[in-house]
């Protein structure tokens, strides 16, 4: 019985011997897929940058400012970009992004109109500071739509990017990043501080947008915290008005007037 018992131990070492010897051995590494780039350069070298999506005639243009390194819609007197929409991320998006796969190197013709070349979804225009210039097409998306056919115009191969960047870049012209509609209220004014029972006293106050794109905005008016009046205002971009309150009461006593219950202004009546 010991001898059996001797002989099983060892049977059993042997076993878990051999399982550790296989579960250390080093794993061979996974196979990499390549990574392509279509074309890469560092955001910071960016200069300008013209994105158009001709199947919708809509294009946006952007430059980069010299003095603080913003990205300008690049009109006349153009305002700068919202960067809650672009900040770092448009910038990197176009500096390269890393394809999916290499589809086919030098395309011919018939080729790329099948990948849709022949009718772009979007043009790209990138300009680097060294006045080097990338032009880019960008085709049809793949049959599952996971992605989309994108080329240099200078060279037929053709590659495949996630169709998220397609999308990013594609809001960008049809929601160009302007700043929205922001109003200020500046600290109201009255006729005078003091009037008559039964007096009109007039409170004004000035509004401001303070955005990129007209907006409306609510300009209400309280008296001791009780709701007296409301007034709409519409104003374009980066304009203001005056907006006034006729107020008449009958009562001697001190009151306090209000403007979107964050500006409070008092006067008497006697």
């Amino acid at each position: 019985m010991k001898l059996k018992a001797i002989l099983i131990l060892a049977a059993i070492l042997a076993v878990a011997g051999s399982f550790y010897y296989f579960a250390s051995r080093p794993k061979p590494p996974a196979e990499q897929q390549p990574m392509y780039y279509v074309w890469d350069f560092t955001m910071e070298q960016l200069q300008k940058v013209t994105i158009s999506l001709p199947k919708s005639n809509l294009s946006e243009s952007f430059v980069k400012h010299p003095d603080d390194r913003e990205f300008y819609f690049d009109v006349p007197n153009g305002p700068m970009v919202d960067n809650t929409k672009w900040g770092g991320g448009i910038p990197l998006l176009l500096s390269g992004p890393g394809a999916m796969r290499l589809i086919i190197q030098n395309a011919t013709g018939a080729q790329l109109q099948q990948y849709g070349f022949n009718t772009p979804t979007m043009t790209l225009k990138l300009t680097l500071d060294d006045g080097t210039v990338y032009n880019v097409l960008v085709g049809d998306s793949n049959p599952n739509a996971a992605a989309t056919y994108v080329k240099l115009t200078d060279n037929n191969d053709v590659y495949t990017v996630d169709i998220s960047w397609y999308n990013v870049l594609a809001a960008i012209v049809t929601s160009p990043p302007y700043v929205p509609a922001t109003f200020a209220i500046d600290m109201p004014t009255l006729s005078s501080s003091q009037i008559a029972i039964g007096e009109t006293e007039t409170i004004s106050v000035n509004v401001t947008n303070n955005g990129d794109v007209k907006g409306n905005f609510d300009v209400y008016l309280l008296i001791n915290n009780e709701p007296q009046d409301t007034k709409t205002v519409t104003l374009d971009p980066r304009t203001s008005e005056v907006v006034t309150f006729p107020v008449i009461e009958n009562t001697a006593g001190s009151y306090i007037a209000s403007i979107n219950a964050k500006h409070n202004i008092t006067f008497t009546v006697k």
